[in-house]
C-alpha cells in the first residue's frame, strides 16, 4: 500500500491486529510470503485473510460522499456503500492464524521459517541443475550420440518415395529446440525430416520432463521401432543405448531435447542444437531444386559464427538461466550484469545492420530469436532477468520485426503462450503458487514492439 491522504492508513484499517504485531508490519508481510512459499512446497498454500473494521471515508472533496457517488449503482456493492475493501468470503481457505495469535513469538518464527524454506528450496535447486560452491548455475554438457556426418538424402531405394531415415524430437517450450525448429522453417525443410513434438509433463515422464504424443499415421507407416514413437523421451534414449546398456539397465544421463535419431539403426545422431542446425543447413544446401536460397552458415564464416554464438550465449542466452538458477546474491548479480551488458550491446550493434552478422540472416539470428521470444514473459519474471521489455530497445525490436517479415514462417515456429507458460508450470521451485501470468501470442507480442 502507498500513503494517500484520502484513504485510511494501514494502521487505521487493520485495527484487529495486535498492537505489537502492527509495529512490525514489514516483518509480518515478509512472514506471510515465506509461509506461502513454505506451504507451497508440500502442495498446500493457505491464504491469510485479515478483516478490517468498516470505516467511512470522510476526506473527499466537497460534494463527493463516495468513490462512485456520481453514478451510484446499488449493484456495485452488496452493502450499497462504496469501500476500498471487500467483504470476507463466507467460505475461505483454512489458515493457522499464526500472524494474529502471536504464538509462537515472531522473533522465533520468522528466522526458523526463513531458514527451513531456504534450505528446502536450495536442495531442490541443486537437484534440478548443477551449481558451483558460490551458487552459480553451471550448464553441463549432456551430449549424446556419435560424431555427426552429413545426413543422408532421401531416395526411392528406402521404404518409400521421399522417405527419411531420421527423426527429430523437439519440445515447444525449450529455446534450444526452438532454434532448430526456426532453422527448419527458414530453410523450408518441413516434411523433409519427420518431427515429433514432445509434450512437457514431468508427472507422466519416467525421467526428465518429456513424453511422446500419440503416434501419427506416418510414424506407423514408417515401420520404425515402437520405443521411438511411444512412451517418453527417456524410453527413446534407453532404446538407442540398448547395445551399450546391460540387460535391465537404463540410460543414466539427462534425457534432453532436441534429439536427432537415425531410425534405421536406432541410434542417436546428436542431441546438440548447434550440431543439428549445422546438419540441417548442410542438408538443405545439398537438396536438388530446393526452394530455400538461404545459407545459415556460409562457408568461410564458420569461425565468425561460432564466436558470435559463444558471445551471445555467455551474455544473454545462458545469462538469463544463470539469473534464474542462481542460489546466491553474488551469483545473481554477476549474471544480471551480463544480461544488461548483452542487451545494450545487441541494441547498439543492430543500429548499424539489419541482422546480427550483417546484411544476411544467419544461424545466430535464429538462436537469438528463440531467446528474445521468451525474454519478456518468462525470463524477466520467473528468472528475474533484468533489462525490462524488448520494446524498450528500438533496434532489437526493429530486428525482430524484420526477421518475421522476411521469414513469416518463424511466427509459427513457437506457441509463445505455451512456451513461456511452461516455465511457470514446470519450474515449481521458482513458482510455488503455480500461477501463470498473462502471456500474449507471438503475433500480438511482435505487434507491440
Amino acid at each position: 500500500y502507498c500513503c494517500q491522504t484520502h484513504h485510511t492508513s494501514i494502521t487505521q484499517a487493520f485495527t484487529s491486529f495486535p498492537v505489537n504485531m502492527m509495529r512490525k508490519n514489514t516483518s509480518n508481510i515478509l512472514l506471510l510470503n515465506l509461509l506461502v512459499c513454505f506451504s507451497g512446497i508440500s502442495g498446500f498454500a493457505p491464504s491469510l485473510h485479515l478483516q478490517p473494521k468498516e470505516r467511512t471515508h470522510t476526506k473527499y472533496p466537497v460534494g463527493i460522499t463516495s468513490l462512485n457517488a456520481e453514478n451510484k449503482d446499488p449493484t456495485t456493492s452488496s452493502s450499497g456503500s462504496s469501500s476500498l475493501y471487500q467483504d470476507i468470503p463466507k467460505k475461505k481457505p483454512w489458515t493457522f492464524g499464526i500472524l494474529t495469535s502471536g504464538f509462537p513469538p515472531q522473533q522465533i518464527l520468522v528466522p526458523v521459517v526463513k531458514f527451513v524454506t531456504f534450505q528446502v528450496w536450495k536442495l531442490m535447486m541443486n537437484e534440478l541443475v548443477t551449481h558451483d560452491e558460490q551458487g552459480r548455475f553451471v550448464r553441463e554438457s549432456f551430449q549424446a550420440g556419435n560424431d555427426p556426418s552429413p545426413l543422408e538424402l532421401p531416395n526411392s531405394s528406402n521404404s518409400g518415395e521421399g522417405y527419411s531415415r531420421y527423426k527429430l524430437y523437439l519440445g515447444n517450450p525449450c529455446p534450444w529446440c526452438h532454434r532448430v525448429k526456426a532453422a527448419i522453417a527458414v530453410l523450408n525443410l518441413e516434411g523433409e525430416i519427420p518431427v515429433t513434438m514432445l509434450i512437457d509433463d514431468a508427472e507422466k515422464a519416467s525421467k526428465g520432463g518429456w513424453i511422446l504424443p500419440t503416434p501419427s499415421a506416418d510414424d506407423r507407416k514408417a515401420n520404425i521401432a515402437e520405443e521411438l514413437i511411444t512412451g517418453d523421451l527417456a524410453g527413446v534414449y534407453n532404446y538407442c543405448y540398448r547395445d551399450i546398456l546391460e540387460e535391465g539397465e537404463k540410460y543414466k544421463g539427462r534425457c534432453t531435447a532436441p534429439l536427432l535419431v537415425d531410425t534405421t539403426t536406432g541410434t542417436i545422431v546428436t542431441n546438440e542444437s548447434n550440431e543439428i542446425m549445422i546438419l540441417l543447413n548442410d542438408y538443405a544446401r545439398r537438396l536438388p531444386d530446393h526452394e530455400s536460397a538461404v545459407d545459415l552458415r556460409p562457408i568461410g564464416r564458420e569461425e565468425e559464427l561460432d564466436d558470435a554464438t559463444k558471445h551471445w550465449f555467455d551474455l544473454l542466452w545462458n545469462g538469463s538461466y544463470k539469473c534464474g538458477f542462481a542460489t546466491s546474491q553474488l551469483a545473481y548479480d554477476e549474471a544480471a550484469s551480463d544480461v544488461l551488458k548483452g542487451l545494450t550491446e545487441m541494441n547498439e550493434l543492430l543500429a548499424s545492420r539489419p541482422y546480427l552478422l550483417g546484411e544476411d540472416v544467419s544461424e545466430v539470428d535464429l538462436k537469438a530469436f528463440s531467446w528474445v521470444t521468451r525474454h519478456d514473459y518468462a525470463y524477466t519474471v520467473i528468472f528475474k532477468s533484468p533489462g525490462g521489455r524488448i520494446a524498450q530497445y528500438p533496434h532489437i525490436s526493429a530486428w525482430v520485426k524484420k526477421l518475421v517479415s522476411d521469414y513469416p514462417k518463424l511466427l509459427d515456429s513457437i506457441d509463445m503462450e505455451d512456451a513461456c507458460g511452461s516455465y511457470y508450470r514446470q519450474l515449481f521451485m521458482l513458482n510455488f503458487g503455480r500461477v501463470v501470468p498473462y502471456i500474449p501470442n507471438v503475433r500480438d507480442w511482435v505487434a507491440g514492439l
